[in-house]
Formats: C-alpha cells, sequence, structure tokens
C-alpha cells in the first residue's frame, strides 16, 4: 500500500509535478511505497514548493498515511492533472477542490 503525506489541520495530501516511466510530466500526489523518513519528507516539502511561512508547509503539521492503491489512484484522478486543484483525505473520504487564490 502507498503511502502519502497528509496535512494533520486541511486534510491535504501533498503534490507536485512529477515526471512518470514515460517522462512525461504530470501534476500528482507523492507516493512512497514504505513510511518515507523525515528527511526524505522534508525533501519532498521544498519539491512541492511549501514555503516554511505557509501554514501548509510547516513540517510538523503533516502525517505519513498508508492508502489503498485504489485510493491513491482516485486521489490522482481528482487532481485531473491541474496544479490548480488540491485533493484531500478527510474522515476516511477523498474530495477535491480548485486551490483558494493566493
Amino acid at each position: 500500500m502507498p503511502f502519502v503525506l497528509r496535512h494533520s489541520a486541511t486534510g491535504t495530501l501533498l503534490a507536485c509535478r512529477q515526471t512518470n516511466g514515460y517522462e512525461l510530466d504530470y501534476y500528482g500526489i507523492l507516493l512512497w511505497e514504505e513510511a518515507p523518513p523525515l528527511q526524505e519528507t522534508a525533501k519532498a516539502l521544498a519539491r512541492s514548493g511549501a514555503e516554511a511561512s505557509d501554514m501548509v508547509g510547516e513540517r510538523g503539521g503533516w502525517a505519513i498515511v498508508e492508502l489503498s492503491e485504489h485510493e491513491a489512484k482516485m486521489a490522482n484522478v481528482k487532481l485531473r492533472n491541474d496544479p490548480r486543484r488540491i485533493v484531500y483525505y478527510r474522515d476516511g473520504q477523498l474530495g477535491a477542490a480548485s486551490a483558494p487564490d493566493s
């Protein structure tokens, strides 16, 4: 089962631009096959563009969560390859919305 980073206060799953095995760029949630160490989560937050001054970017506000394969696939479907969208996991349910304007 894949592991993701989930923001404790909002339920938002960490997503960013990535490259797949075919060297095609896409926007999706960051997945790990094993629970990532703290250093790896810090790199992932930096990679996603989360800023330390941003509440959502605080490292302490993120928790490692295990999703089913189906939930991970559905999270990426809900993102629609659109960096203006966020996907969240609350009360065992996935949801998505357009990101608030900065």
